[in-house]
């Protein structure tokens, strides 16, 4: 039996992934919170260490299209990543695992219909999350209310006269 290496970074690493499960990490993002930390580290070391936590499954690792870097996730061992969906916010890069009944059903579908068994360990579906997406209309509503301020309702009942039918028409 192989043994098990264990480092301050390596130990370090693997926290920090298990406190942000929910987001995903690019190689640089985790070398700046260990300078920042005042820990003395290099990307050479990351790199080595994530690779480490990738190949014990501890870690999935995702490129996504148009993007240089390597996204890292947490692969919480209860949470059986293997076995359902990822969706990753495009905007906040928030990970939602979808550990639902719909899992059963697709997972089924793709099976008789298509005859395709799918691995979901690094499956990724790329959207906006629900935060992003009130935020987004929050923004728009804004900017639409500064640019019609009538149509927004600001000047409440005063704009009403304007809107009645005039006389004689």
């Amino acid at each position: 039996m192989a043994k098990e290496y264990h480092s301050r970074n390596k130990e370090w690493i693997q926290r920090y992934f298990e406190q942000h499960a929910d987001i995903r990490v690019r190689a640089r993002d985790i070398y700046a919170q260990m300078k920042a930390e005042g820990m003395n580290v290099n990307l050479a070391t990351i790199y080595r260490n994530l690779e480490r936590l990738t190949s014990d499954h501890v870690l999935s690792i995702h490129q996504m299209s148009g993007d240089e870097d390597n996204f890292y996730q947490y692969m919480a061992p209860k949470m059986e990543c293997a076995r359902h969906l990822h969706l990753l916010c495009s905007r906040c890069g928030k990970i939602i695992h979808l550990n639902c009944g719909f899992m059963q059903e697709i997972s089924e579908h793709l099976m008789a219909e298509h005859g395709f068994e799918l691995d979901c360990g690094n499956s990724i579906m790329v959207g906006l999350c629900r935060e992003c997406r009130e935020k987004e209309k929050n923004a728009r509503d804004a900017e639409n209310a500064q640019r019609n301020p009538k149509e927004s309702g600001l000047f409440g009942d005063a704009d009403a006269a304007d809107k009645r039918p005039k006389e004689g028409n």
